[in-house]
């Protein structure tokens, strides 16, 4: 994956040359070792993303001082981003407080349209959030689709197919953990299926992460066999870039929709996905998982 100037992408744009993190590297380039570790993340788990929150921590002061949006914006997607995966409700939050900042960041040195993707990842962590916090969900689901009616109005008038496909994926997740009834749940069917008939073929990764909300409502609609499809293809995708933490939610996809055909393979899928989550030290998502089949 490229080294962004700037992030312009909806999933966390994350440089693609390592860096050994030491506590000299923190102190010479503490936003680039953060966005490494952050990159690391994703294959070797929570103490990467200890690093990373280290380095981000170490950059913010030279990030807002520098008086150059791109750098304040590259810090503020990465704090948020790694606040996010913590899995912990107040630092989602301050993640949140963060992704929010980073939109107005975006809108006053670029534009409205460019602030769809930062937008996107707002209502990822208000998604998130409602997971993390189910006595809270309602409010962070409400909130979360009322950000998002701005957002997909905004993506309409825009040509950049992978933002449009984006803005239309977010919404669908948001309006899934809303739905009750089988109407809800196709409102949310509908707003994925608007999103996987943008997004462009290069972007892979962009699709894959998506196919995970979108095999959540499949899933609900009783349709395991094109779940078990669609996750297929996720996780071909995870296991080809080493992303080990999508490749265990791919998984656990496959595992659910299998255990409801009636598929021996499903304890077997089962079995990897919380084994992945417990390797990457992964608590609460490993937690979920074990409780998935029931």
């Amino acid at each position: 994956m490229r080294t962004p100037s700037r992030p312009d992408q909806r999933r966390p744009l994350l440089p693609s040359r390592d860096v050994a993190v030491t506590a000299e590297a923190v102190a010479a380039d503490p936003l680039a070792t953060g966005w490494t570790a952050l990159r690391s993340f994703f294959n070797e788990g929570m103490p990467a993303l200890e690093r990373a929150l280290e380095g981000f921590g170490a950059a913010e002061a030279a990030a807002r001082a520098s008086g150059d949006p791109g750098t304040l914006s590259l810090w503020l997607l990465g704090i948020a981003t790694a606040l996010r995966y913590t899995r912990r409700p107040e630092p989602m939050e301050a993640g949140l407080a963060r992704a929010r900042e980073l939109v107005n960041v975006i809108a006053r040195t670029q534009s409205e349209e460019a602030t769809i993707p930062y937008r996107t990842h707002v209502e990822a962590i208000s998604c998130d959030l409602a997971d993390v916090v189910p006595a809270s969900a309602a409010e962070y689901v409400g909130d979360g689709i009322a950000y998002s009616d701005r957002t997909v109005r905004l993506a309409r008038k825009s040509t950049r197919e992978e933002w449009v496909a984006a803005a239309h994926a977010s919404r669908g997740d948001l309006l899934f953990r809303r739905a009750r009834d089988r109407l809800s749940l196709r409102r949310a069917l509908a707003a994925h299926e608007r999103a996987r008939q943008h997004w462009p073929g290069r972007d892979n990764q962009g699709r894959a992460q998506a196919a995970l909300g979108y095999g959540d409502v499949l899933f609900a609609l009783g349709q395991a066999t094109k779940t078990e499809a669609v996750a297929q293809d996720a996780l071909k995708v995870f296991t080809d870039l080493a992303d080990r933490y999508h490749e265990a939610a791919a998984r656990l996809l496959l595992a659910r929709a299998l255990f409801a055909l009636e598929r021996s393979e499903a304890l077997d899928e089962h079995a990897a996905a919380t084994s992945l989550y417990h390797a990457l030290g992964c608590r609460w998502e490993a937690r979920r998982a074990e409780e998935a089949l029931g």
